[in-house]
């Protein structure tokens, strides 16, 4: 059951990775600069942590929402899914951003 999961998460990072190429390859032919494969790899692995952070928090949320005694608070939710997903989005934020101090090539 864990190997089905691993190939799951590889799976859905080489989608994440592949839809990110065909952007980019839309970028390049309308002669716009283009991100390295590293660059594209980095920001698919962030889009799984900003995918899987928020998700698992938005599960501990709505056990916030029964009735009776709950040891679920929204801090908790935000110190534990909060952080991983800020980080996730600063990552995939420094893969992403394009610097404009050369010039595109010719």
């Amino acid at each position: 059951m864990f190997g089905f999961a691993i190939v799951g998460l590889l799976g859905l990072a080489t989608v994440l990775w592949f839809l990110l190429e065909r952007h980019e390859n839309r970028r390049a032919l309308a002669g716009k600069p283009r991100h390295s494969s590293l660059r594209l790899v980095i920001a698919a692995v962030a889009l799984l942590l900003l995918l899987f952070a928020g998700g698992c928090s938005l599960l501990f949320i709505s056990d916030m929402s029964r009735p009776g005694p709950t040891y679920v608070t929204w801090e908790a939710v935000a110190i534990i899914g909060g952080i991983p997903f800020a980080l996730g989005l600063f990552i995939f934020w420094l893969a992403m951003r394009r610097t404009t101090s050369a010039p595109p090539p010719a």
